[in-house]
């Protein structure tokens, strides 16, 4: 009996001990999430209690969009890593997320309801045809009174009407149940139902020579997530400093989401490649454009902003303030990130996400600016200096002026220069005005040249109570042709660029003032050609 006995406990222990080759199923939550513009890095960690001998961890419940170049595992305890692994398990899903449910349930509510309705309108239905044979039968019998007649048809009236009436309010709250429906329905079918994706599955092989406890660390990369930014500009008056909230816009479609987890936000790009990449022979040569018309022409090109002058003290001096979430900054020598330091859920729907990053206070320098020829509105401009400290991305702005919305502009650090100008919108108290000088613009022979001669008039006038500066743009054209001559005859006080072309004036107008700028060129070629100018 004693040899029974020990017999069985020898097989219970041994049945308790991993088999080499053995899976051991461990779903695997999510810790840190570092989104870049384009991607994301996700991590994990395992906890592991091992046994002696050889098992295969299989760490579930992991993105069905997993960069399989990008596994990374690391491991914490006395056991060895013989290998990694990765594959989709189709015959589970990681779950359709809560806004999907709550979808589901909303469509399920209201087709209770509507069954319900014609439930009941059926029953009003069955009342109205009984209503009806008991009219042809009192109606139809020779012995009732007259006055039995009248009271009978009385009460058949005010009942059919009941009727009546109460099956057409249910048939009208029937169309707007089913209308809802429709509409949660198309909702429904555009969002980003799961519940056929498969799911992630990391599988690593491990190795122990005695019980252990510890933990596998797992991180990898999906590319459908990201991160873009945004701003929101608010100035009150040009004599008010201005206010700028630098905003991250988070999204991701990645199949699992993100509940609760320490997010950063990073302007790196992912380096999913395991393989140094080749570095190919870079060759380059002289750039011929194409040409797009055979006859010589002068023409407005639309080119990138000039460097714009450096600003001294007066400029942006940019002190930040505390955000309503806690964010730190962190950076290397080749990027940055910004660390949310509260946990974040971002649902894997494709709907950005909004995190205010930074709220920056800005004594701002401001001037009008104006390009009459292309637009005839006055656009305030800002110019921020030392704006590289500030971890600004290029991304689209909100602006508000005298706390109302003025438009949409762009943030460009793609500018070299030590000074980011921001537009802040238009101004429509400061009109603007460009008109051609019809008696002043000529066309006419002179031996065997051609030569016009074309004359403007701007007119800016200041609405405003106070005085402003503005600085106004307009351009002549370059030649291209030694045969083509461009000369500036009259610029009412205007600096020429004669590398570009362009004019500037330098304003001041007082409130109330009108002010008027004319300049005219005059351009000759020979008259055997054709020059298209304005």
């Amino acid at each position: 009996m004693k040899k029974i006995f020990i017999a069985a406990l020898i097989a219970i222990t041994l049945s308790l001990l991993p088999v080499d080759g053995q899976e051991k199923y461990i779903p695997t939550g999510i810790t840190q999430v570092t989104v870049f513009k384009n991607g994301a890095q996700i991590s994990g960690e395992v906890p592991l209690n091992l046994q002696q001998g050889t098992l295969d961890i299989v760490a579930g419940g992991l993105s069905p969009f997993i960069d399989a170049s990008s596994i990374q595992v690391k491991g914490e305890g006395d056991f060895m890593i013989l290998g990694v692994n990765h594959r989709n398990n189709f015959l589970e899903n990681p779950g359709e997320s809560s806004i999907i449910d709550d979808l589901r349930a909303k469509i399920e509510a209201l087709t209770i309801k509507i069954e319900d309705e014609k439930t009941a309108v059926d029953v009003l239905l069955e009342k109205e045809i009984f209503l009806k044979s008991n009219y042809d039968v009192v109606t139809n019998k020779t012995t009732i009174t007259s006055d039995q007649l009248k009271s009978f048809l009385d009460l058949y009236s005010t009942n059919s009407e009941l009727v009546k009436f109460a099956v057409l309010k249910k048939t009208r709250l029937i169309k707007e149940y089913e209308k809802e429906k429709q509409l949660l329905e198309s909702q429904l079918s555009s969002s980003a139902d799961r519940s056929k994706l498969p799911t992630g599955e990391i599988i690593v092989s491990v190795t122990a020579s005695k019980p252990v406890t510890g933990k596998l660390k797992l991180s990898y990369v999906v590319m459908n997530a990201g991160w873009y930014p945004s701003y929101d500009i608010r100035v009150d008056d040009i004599s008010s400093p201005a206010s700028i909230i630098y905003k991250a816009n988070i999204y991701q479609t990645s199949g699992i989401d993100w509940k609760d987890v320490r997010v950063s936000l990073s302007n790196a790009s992912p380096m999913t490649a395991g393989v140094l990449p080749p570095l190919y022979p870079w060759f380059i040569d002289f750039y011929s454009p194409p040409v797009l018309y055979e006859e010589v022409k002068v023409r407005g090109v639309a080119s990138m902003p000039a460097a714009r002058e450096k600003k001294g003290d007066a400029g942006f001096l940019m002190k930040e303030e505390s955000a309503p979430i806690p964010v730190s900054v962190s950076e290397s020598n080749i990027s940055f990130s910004f660390d949310i330091n509260v946990p974040q859920t971002i649902v894997s729907d494709g709907k950005p996400d909004v995190v205010e990053l930074q709220r920056l206070s800005v004594p701002a320098s401001f001037s009008y600016e104006s390009v009459p020829k292309i637009s005839t509105s006055a656009y305030l401009m800002g110019y921020i200096t030392g704006w590289e400290k500030y971890n600004f991305l290029a991304g689209e702005s909100n602006i508000y002026f005298d706390n109302t919305f003025t438009g949409k502009g762009y943030i460009n650090t793609a500018e070299l220069t030590d000074t980011l100008p921001v537009s802040l919108g238009a101004d429509n108290s400061i009109t603007v005005k460009r008109e051609r000088r019809i008696d002043f613009t000529s066309h006419k022979m002179i031996g065997a040249n051609r030569e016009e001669i074309l004359s403007f008039l701007i007119t800016v006038r200041n609405n405003k109570k106070q005085a402003v500066a503005i600085k106004l743009h307009d351009q002549i054209p370059l030649s291209q042709n030694s045969s083509i001559t461009v000369e500036a005859t009259e610029l009412t006080g205007g600096k020429l660029n004669s590398t570009t072309g362009e004019i500037r004036w330098d304003l001041k107008i007082e409130p109330q003032e009108t002010k008027n700028i004319i300049f005219t060129y005059t351009v000759k070629y020979p008259k055997n050609q054709k020059v298209i100018l304005e």
